[in-house]
């Protein structure tokens, strides 16, 4: 019976593993460069934060106030770079409204924050010609007077060195992604291969070449695999004692109907018409009922995979005894298997198949029967003969039990019954049609294959 259709069809554990890994991998490495350039940033500007403040207390230590109470300053005590105009280095010294700057800034000036003694605030300024300056802005008590001394630094070859670094660190980063995605995927298909094997032994399950899954797989999937083995063994144990069972019980049953027939037989029953006609007409059905549940019994064993059968061989065999069957009216049978064309399931099946059909057709053939075998999306069996056929009216009714078109005819008129079973049991059609070629009965049975059949 064919699965409901699934919008969507699941992912496999390798895709998903992969672009897991994969995306784990890509945000592992992004946080780490990002993390190692605030690290780098955070300790570049401690660092340029420290020179400003070694800066500052430089010229701390050589400012004073002269008797008038005016900034002096020691210029000995100024690094050329405060000197060299807009050179990125500067600083300012204000107290009580007074103010002095360094050359460098020429005539331009800095924000300078107000501050008290024993406080130090660390600011990104923009400075002259509008560069990107770290200020330390440091207060001190000199000569019992509030001094406030800003340095700054332009950060520009700081920023331009966190650039490069940030560059190589990402070129870095995606080399190493990409080995590792080569590595993971190298790894990821290694440990799935055991998958690949399981699903390579259920494939031969499903087409018969075996009974068992064969796979020695890992502790996570061995004991799944042991299950599945122990369940083909029940189910298989389970279908044979079904078969026994029944088989036994036909055989009872048909021993009790064999001496039912008998007594019909005796004279004083032959002397009771009105008794022997209704104890007939019952034993003749209760004789149809076994036979057909014995027939229906066979198709149990489509419970498990079946073997992959010979149909030249089997077809072959079959014909012969058949033509055994009926040697006393001779036909012409012509038979073709196509290359390609195979048969998966119980070789009790494709008997009892072809065996009524076929039987079927050396009774309402005159000269003539044709069996073909294509390969079609499956396997596909068409049989004709070049009998009187059968009316298009009564040709859906072929199929019904005991439904006999000719009376005259022998048979119980469970043949085709019984292969419409067995055609559903496989998930086939059966189509009964007037022959084109020969003139009689044309049936065709399609039987898809498994994959089909199972697929969702």
């Amino acid at each position: 019976m064919k699965s409901p259709d699934l919008k969507l069809a699941p992912k496999s554990l390798n895709s998903r593993l992969s672009w897991g890994l994969a995306l784990s991998l890509v945000v592992l490495l992004t946080v780490q460069w990002v993390i190692a350039s605030y690290a780098i940033r955070h300790l570049t500007e401690n660092q340029v934060a420290n020179r400003l403040v070694q800066d500052s207390e430089s010229l701390l230590a050589g400012l004073r106030f002269d008797e008038n109470g005016q900034l002096q300053i020691d210029t000995r005590r100024i690094s050329t770079v405060y000197q060299r105009p807009f050179s990125g280095h500067y600083f300012v010294i204000s107290s009580a409204g007074e103010k002095y700057v360094s050359r460098s800034l020429w005539d331009k000036d800095l924000l300078v924050p107000e501050i008290n003694a024993g406080v130090e605030i660390r600011l990104s300024i923009e400075g002259p010609e509008k560069q990107n300056l770290l200020s330390v802005t440091s207060g001190y008590l000199k000569q019992d007077r509030l001094v406030g001394i800003t340095v700054a630094e332009d950060l520009k070859v700081f920023n331009a060195g966190l650039r490069q670094f940030q560059w190589l660190y990402g070129a870095v980063s995606v080399f190493i992604l990409l080995i590792l995605l080569l590595l993971q995927h190298w790894i990821v298909r290694s440990e799935l291969k055991p998958l690949q094997s399981l699903r390579s032994s259920m494939g031969r399950l499903e087409r018969g070449e075996t009974d068992r899954v064969e796979m020695t797989g890992p502790a996570e999937i061995a004991p799944v695999i042991a299950e599945l083995n122990r369940l083909l063994v029940t189910m298989s144990n389970r279908a044979r004692r079904s078969r026994e069972a029944l088989g036994n019980l036909a055989h009872a049953l048909k021993t009790r109907l064999a001496v039912l027939q008998q007594l019909t037989e005796r004279p004083e029953i032959m002397a009771l018409p009105e008794v022997r006609q209704p104890l007939e007409e019952s034993t003749e059905a209760m004789r149809r009922i076994v036979e057909r549940e014995l027939k229906r019994a066979r198709l149990i064993g489509d419970a498990l995979p079946g073997q992959r059968v010979n149909l030249r061989e089997e077809i072959g065999l079959l014909v012969q005894t058949l033509q055994l069957m009926h040697a006393g009216q001779p036909r012409d049978i012509v038979w073709h298997v196509d290359q390609g064309a195979q048969f998966t399931g119980d070789q009790e099946d494709l008997l009892e198949l072809l065996g009524n059909l076929l039987d079927n057709a050396f009774k309402w053939s005159r000269k003539r029967i044709s069996l073909t075998v294509m390969n079609r999306d499956g396997v596909v069996f068409r049989i004709e003969d070049d009998g009187p056929g059968c009316e298009a009216g009564e040709l859906d009714q072929l199929t019904r039990r005991g439904f006999r078109a000719d009376e005259s005819k022998p048979g119980s008129g469970l043949g085709l019954a019984i292969v419409r079973d067995i055609v559903e049991s496989y998930s086939g059609e059966l189509v009964l049609e007037r022959s084109s070629i020969l003139g009689g009965l044309a049936l065709e049975v399609r039987l898809p294959n498994r994959q089909q059949v199972n697929k969702p």
